[in-house]
């Protein structure tokens, strides 16, 4: 079989052309999002798994979507990728490699995205960014979506790296209960199987070498539950007590 005239170029050159083809206008973390479902085309099914996720709306409407890059200017041929095989080995760590995953909240897009890859693709993703949503109604409760993402992550073991923006509720007025949790604190309450910690303890069969933790609080209204005055209490501690009890749970031991 002929070589292809394109792989007898110098790979100088053959990198220049992809540094062209494969624009990422400077964004080193990439926007992984479901499609809204009226951006769905039959062609998408083709090249990309199809999965069912609900709105977060009052509605919780079902449809069908699959994942797509939501960063904006962006630009990869993802044409020449199919090319032949070694087009492809050249051109995946440009994608993969070198850049981080954001799903947000989008959690249920992890699965399909990183199963659609070859093997040699998974393992060269060095980071990914997930969202945690708060457990309150208020703040559209992702309980099972949430489940099924960090059984997946636990299966394949392919994260290195995981940023997790976790998102919280801070009381308009001082509150009765618990202020903050400790390490310790966090670590009875999983122990004990405290709802508030469902995904927490989800999270903790996930193993990854860095894991970096940001919080997102918002305003909430006064606490009227246990439940309410608990995920207060997380949330003034997501970068201390929680932070610090996370990374005992999920970090890998240094060899």
């Amino acid at each position: 079989m002929r070589t292809s005239p394109f792989l007898n170029a110098p790979a100088e050159v053959r990198g220049l052309i992809y540094d062209y083809l494969f624009d990422d206008a400077g964004h080193k973390r990439l926007e992984i999002r479901n499609a809204p479902a009226e951006k769905v085309s039959a062609q998408d099914g083709r090249k990309r798994t199809r999965y069912y996720v609900l709105d977060r709306s009052l509605h919780r409407r079902c449809f069908e979507t699959t994942y797509h890059l939501k960063t904006n200017d962006v630009h990869f041929c993802a044409a020449l990728m199919r090319t032949n095989r070694q087009v492809y080995q050249e051109t995946s760590y440009i994608v993969y490699g070198k850049h981080a995953f954001d799903f947000g909240g989008d959690v249920e897009a992890v699965e399909p995205f990183i199963s659609d890859l070859i093997p040699e693709s998974r393992h060269i993703i060095r980071e990914i960014s997930l969202y945690k949503r708060g457990p309150m109604p208020i703040y559209e409760n992702d309980r099972s979506e949430w489940r099924s993402v960090c059984r997946f992550l636990q299966k394949t073991g392919v994260v290195r790296k995981l940023r997790l923006v976790i998102q919280g509720g801070k009381p308009t007025v001082d509150w009765h209960g618990p202020k903050e949790f400790t390490a310790t604190d966090f670590k009875l309450l999983a122990d004990l199987k405290h709802e508030s910690l469902d995904w927490v303890n989800e999270l903790a069969q996930v193993r990854v070498k860095e894991l970096e933790i940001l919080p997102d609080v918002h305003y909430a209204p006064p606490p009227t539950s246990t439940n309410m005055l608990v995920f207060a209490a997380i949330s003034a501690s997501i970068e201390r007590g929680l932070t610090e009890f996370l990374r005992s749970r999920l970090l890998l031991a240094s060899v």
